[in-house]
């Protein structure tokens, strides 16, 4: 059952990129090349079309490409290959000073703690684990993958793992959304809103050809009604995912996860909002260096 919206996915593309393909670029195609029949809707130049043409299969082609990394790759797991990793995610051991301790238990506890001191944050950047649990301040364990949790990990009910730094787990790459994968899943959506502006931008004079009027039922139905529907279901979608992907682009800008922005910040208690921001000053840099901390450096 979880691969039925990848394969709806992979359906969907199939079918747009056919419809583009089948009853625009290939009919402009023969078009320039002087085959009259090409000619109904709209003859481009030479430049015109094939500047089309390459940009929008290099766009596509990264589509797929990212497509299917955000759906194989490893969103990120505790580490635990080295010694090292061992003795802090299973043993729980993190060389924190007591007094260090302490006093991130003082701050969380603590709902009016000044979190603008540069200082304050400086020290609380330097804490190895500062999320904690919200009773007593202990460390937060994962009691079904039995190892501890480094901050901004979440476990995922659906793939059974915990996740570093876990946005979502989405249904339409059959994978969480995590540390190791956001990047490319930004990417995603950045090429599939690039296709589909080539697409409705390139199909607004096949629209508006397909409303002339009927004068061949099977040519309406298997041509001009496809047409139709494609156009008005990538209208859709490129506004959904503009929408989507302005959301994606605040939380980069401010370093923040969609677990985080529903659960803790917008959350109605003060506690969970105070612990919250007691995490979010060790990890938010600024709106440039948290963009180039997901995209890296230009």
């Amino acid at each position: 059952m979880s691969y039925i919206y990848p394969a709806f996915v992979v359906i969907l593309i199939t079918t747009v990129y056919t419809t583009f393909l089948a009853f625009n670029l290939i009919p402009q195609v023969k078009a320039v090349n002087g085959d009259s029949g090409g000619q109904y809707f709209y003859t481009p130049s030479e430049p015109e079309l094939y500047g089309v043409l390459v940009s929008f299969h290099v766009m596509f082609g990264m589509l797929i490409t990212c497509f299917i990394l955000a759906s194989t790759s490893s969103p990120g797991y505790i580490p635990r290959e080295t010694s090292a990793d061992r003795k802090k995610w299973v043993d729980g051991d993190f060389e924190i000073k007591d007094e260090d301790d302490n006093r991130v238990k003082e701050i969380i506890q603590d709902t009016k703690a000044d979190l603008s001191n540069s200082r304050v944050i400086a020290w609380l950047k330097s804490i190895v684990i500062l999320e904690r649990k919200k009773q007593y301040g202990y460390y937060r364990h994962c009691s079904a993958c039995n190892l501890y949790k480094p901050d901004r990990t979440h476990h995922c009910r659906i793939c059974d793992r915990c996740i570093l730094r876990m946005d979502h787990h989405c249904p339409w790459i059959c994978n969480c959304v995590g540390h190791r994968n956001y990047k490319t899943f930004l990417l995603l959506l950045f090429y599939a809103i690039a296709c589909l502006g080539f697409i409705l931008g390139g199909m607004a004079r096949r629209l508006v050809y397909a409303f002339r009027p009927i004068m061949d039922t099977t040519t309406f139905l298997l041509e001009d009604l496809l047409v139709q529907i494609v156009y008005l279901l990538c209208l859709f979608l490129f506004i959904a995912l503009c929408m989507f992907f302005t959301f994606h682009m605040n939380l980069t800008l401010n370093n923040m996860t969609t677990i985080e922005l529903r659960e803790k910040k917008n959350n109605t208690d003060p506690f969970i909002v105070h612990r919250f921001n007691v995490a979010h000053a060790k990890f938010d840099n600024g709106y440039w260096n948290n963009f180039i901390g997901i995209f890296g450096p230009p």
